[in-house]
């Protein structure tokens, strides 16, 4: 009986002791999120004031008209900061990983324009756990469109195009030519199995990869001699653009598997002069093509929108394309082919009038399409006023014939302008919301002085929060990226310091957690 008592008590011991170590485990989950819920600073309410509704006209049909007169009162600050001084650093791609860490991939150089790439990862507090250089030294990498997978060690993969100096530049013959375009350019694998060994590296030749199949299909030139990579279905796309004799170049796609091998090519003839820019996986395990068709004819440039559908295997489905170009401009008429004398009767009036004409379309107003949702058949875009106004226009429209939904105007204080409409970027929520990107310039502060405004708007077309970095005399190489329901930002700042009579930059890359939910 001794024994059994034994027992009984053994349990109930091994019970309690199990209570307590699950309290314990509570309490210290509860205490982590207090933690992380008291330093995590209270967004800033936007007071429904801030965005004015105004009156549409008889001919207006828009689901939003409004205008906001910025006021910095309304940014939300701040959850971390991290800076890091950089010796001519620039930001090419900021990355995240499933655990929460980010990855950017950056350059630096020596002061002598010689840049080296390396990795640097934070974690979700802002925290630098990693930092290694990478590449042969030898080569020039292209960090702007990497694919990055992870791991189930909290390592990742890194696939990266690199464009080698080694080529043959008295290439005659068409194939020679080929093979040098190709071979100009190679994929490097990069595996980081953690974060505590050193990285390994495979490199292969896209002329290895695409030569035969290539020549096969009649290309015989390359004259762009570029490609794009894509991560989708844990394969590598491969986009780029080829020509046969004799016509214009047309986009082709590749699929690779992790170790370069070549499993699917198509090329698109009914989209010449295209350049593919993404590829989206669609709920059908369809394919879903953007890109942009760049035109001349009669001295005018033309872009248009080009969309189509593949299947698994390549196919073209269906096309989804624009049936106007979204933007054009006059560059004046091709010079004819007639005599040295015709051309010097030009007259100075004429001369005159053209150059005149020329500055006055220089200061207008530019628009800029930055995000295509194609869920929603709709685009968004900024419109200046006139060029480094203080006023802004961003709008959505619907993609099929560019009718507004939305028009908001943005009116900066007088010290303020809007310089870089170009660089505004932007992205969709799960939720719906908006989130894009602004550059503004404050010249009250001498030689001026840029920040990035960040704004986000419902599905509504409603203001639900507004962010501002800093101000610094230079502001280059922006990326942002939602993670985990906040938005990180990384970018390279610098200042003018005037030392011992030199102007001295000081580059500090930086990073900047805001607040989403």
């Amino acid at each position: 009986m001794n024994y059994k008592n034994t027992l009984f008590k053994i349990i109930c011991l091994s019970f309690i002791l199990f209570q307590i170590s699950c309290k314990k485990e509570n309490n210290q989950k509860n205490e982590e999120a207090t933690a992380e819920n008291v330093n995590k600073p209270a967004s800033v309410q936007i007071a429904q004031t801030y965005q004015t509704d105004e009156k549409l006209s008889d001919d207006e049909k828009l689901e939003v008209k409004s205008v906001i007169h910025f006021s910095a009162k309304y940014n939300s600050p701040a959850i971390w900061n991290y800076e890091k001084d950089v010796t001519q650093g620039a930001l090419r791609k900021l990355n995240p990983l499933s655990n929460g860490n980010m990855v950017f991939l950056m350059e630096e150089g020596d002061g002598k324009y010689n840049f080296s790439p390396f990795v640097l990862i934070l974690d979700k507090n802002g925290k630098e756990i990693f930092k290694q250089n990478i590449g042969d030294k030898k080569s020039k990498y292209n960090f702007y469109d990497p694919l990055v997978q992870d791991n189930s060690n909290g390592g990742f993969t890194l696939y990266v195009k690199k464009e080698i100096k080694s080529v043959n530049e008295s290439a005659v013959s068409d194939e020679a030519k080929m093979r040098s375009a190709l071979a100009k350019y190679q994929i490097e694998k990069i595996t980081f199995k953690n974060l505590n060994s050193p990285s390994t590296s495979i490199s292969r030749s896209m002329e290895d990869i695409f030569f035969k199949t290539l020549q096969e299909k009649g290309f015989t030139h390359l004259s762009k001699s570029d490609f794009s990579l894509k991560n989708i279905k844990n394969k590598i796309w491969v986009t780029g653009t080829a020509a046969k004799p004799n016509e214009s170049e047309i986009p082709f796609i590749a699929v690779l598997d992790q170790n370069f091998k070549l499993l699917k090519f198509n090329s698109y003839e009914g989209y010449p002069e295209t350049d593919i820019n993404s590829i989206s996986l669609n709920p059908d395990n369809t394919f879903y093509i953007e890109g942009v068709e760049d035109t001349a004819a009669d001295g005018s440039y033309y872009s248009t929108y080009k969309r189509f559908i593949i299947n698994e295997n390549l196919k073209l489905l269906a096309d989804k394309s624009d049936s106007k170009p979204y933007s054009s401009f006059y560059r004046g008429p091709s010079a004819p082919d007639v005599e040295e004398e015709e051309e010097d009767t030009v007259s100075e009036e004429t001369t005159s009038e053209t150059e005149t004409n020329s500055n006055q379309e220089s200061e207008k107003g530019n628009t800029c399409h930055f995000y295509s949702d194609r869920v929603e058949n709709s685009y968004y875009s900024i419109k200046e006023k006139e060029m480094n106004s203080s006023e802004i226009l961003f709008e959505k429209a619907k993609s099929a014939d560019s009718t507004a939904l939305w028009q908001i105007r943005f009116v900066f204080p007088g010290n303020y302008e809007v310089p870089y409409i170009n660089s505004t970027k932007g992205f969709k929520r799960k939720n719906g919301d908006f989130v894009f990107s602004l550059f503004i310039r404050d010249e009250s502060v001498k030689s001026g002085v840029l920040s990035m405004a960040i704004f986000v708007f419902n599905k509504e077309g409603r203001l639900v929060s507004q962010f501002q970095t800093p101000a610094y005399f230079g502001l280059t190489d922006f990326e942002m990226q939602e993670v985990n329901g906040k938005l990180i930002a990384g970018f390279i700042s610098y200042n003018a310091d005037y030392v011992n009579n030199n102007w001295e930059y000081p580059h500090v890359f930086r990073s900047i957690s805001y607040p989403l939910d």
